[in-house]
């Protein structure tokens, strides 16, 4: 039997996504031609399905509440893809094309900051980005490449190791570190980005293995979510600490956006790697992709 979603209605959520995104109920209502009781009605919906508030009210208009700001991030990324998966069904192609799979993190942060580097790479060609948070062999099948996280196997390029160093908001440091410099990690609440078992990146438990501390009790401190933008998401927004991955990370770094918690990262024998499927040999984008990618992971 087809499991059903748990999942407030459509409209509701389309309403939330508006008035999130303009923090103002009248204006999402016109934007969605119907009125701003409609809108707030449909808020009221999603609030009471979740058990918690979207909105903070005020006297000059609406913020986000913590729980806003994480549902806003979910919504938004699940409408971006309907909107590109239904963009891509109503063009005909024309002209080269190649379909690239990988996952959340590396394509937000590694990935969409070099757009531009690699239209200029690829000129002509037609680049279509499917993200998963665990890239499967079906994505290897209808993909030109994928860009796997894991230990390298037969047939793949390794391309960047796995790094890891714990990172948090400036805030949060400034909440949680003593005055010698140090932090509890013991009580330290604590973001992790969930995976299958064995996982295939590093969790909290091995980076707290890999640095000789004992394993965490206290499993009431932990958030677990379920893609890395989500994680790095919360840590921005102060909520935790975060496993950060370099290089994906190195922007918020170099900005001040996010900062280490600790001077040196875990090295590991997994990371990146390419793999090129049989049934994309044909496809004159994909040694031209290759070859840039290398480059950018080299630099």
């Amino acid at each position: 039997m087809a499991r059903q979603r748990a999942l407030p209605p459509l409209p509701s959520l389309l309403a939330f996504e508006a008035a999130a995104r303009l923090l103002n109920f009248s204006h999402a209502a016109a934007l969605l031609g119907m009125t701003q009781s409609s809108v707030s009605q449909h808020v009221t919906a999603v609030e009471q399905n979740i058990g918690q508030p979207l909105f903070r009210r005020q006297h000059r208009g609406v913020t986000l509440t913590e729980a806003g700001v994480l549902l806003y991030a979910a919504v938004g990324q699940g409408l971006d893809t309907i909107e590109a998966a239904l963009a891509e069904l109503r063009r005909e192609p024309r002209g080269p094309a190649l379909s690239i799979a990988t996952d959340f993190g590396f394509a937000s942060f590694w990935l969409m900051p070099r757009l531009e580097a690699l239209g200029r790479a690829l000129p002509g060609v037609e680049v279509r980005i499917v993200t998963s948070q665990n890239t499967s062999q079906q994505a290897q099948i209808d993909c030109d490449v994928t860009i796997i996280f894991g230990a390298p196997g037969p047939g793949a390029t390794r391309l960047l190791a796995e790094k890891v160093v714990p990172v948090c908001s400036p805030a949060f440091l400034a909440r949680h570190q003593t005055a010698d410099g140090t932090v509890d990690w013991s009580r330290l609440p604590l973001l992790d980005l969930e995976g299958p078992e064995p996982s295939r990146w590093l969790r909290w438990r091995d980076w707290f293995e890999a640095r000789g501390l004992p394993p965490r009790r206290r499993r009431e401190t932990m958030v677990h979510l379920n893609t890395y933008p989500l994680v790095v998401e919360a840590a921005m927004l102060g909520q935790g600490a975060a496993l950060g991955w370099q290089p994906l990370l190195d922007r918020h770094l170099a900005s001040g956006a996010l900062v280490a918690m600790a001077e040196e990262p875990v090295v590991t024998e997994r990371g990146y790697a390419l793999l090129e499927p049989l049934s994309s040999a044909g496809n004159p984008a994909v040694p031209l992709f290759r070859r840039w990618l290398l480059a950018a992971c080299s630099a």
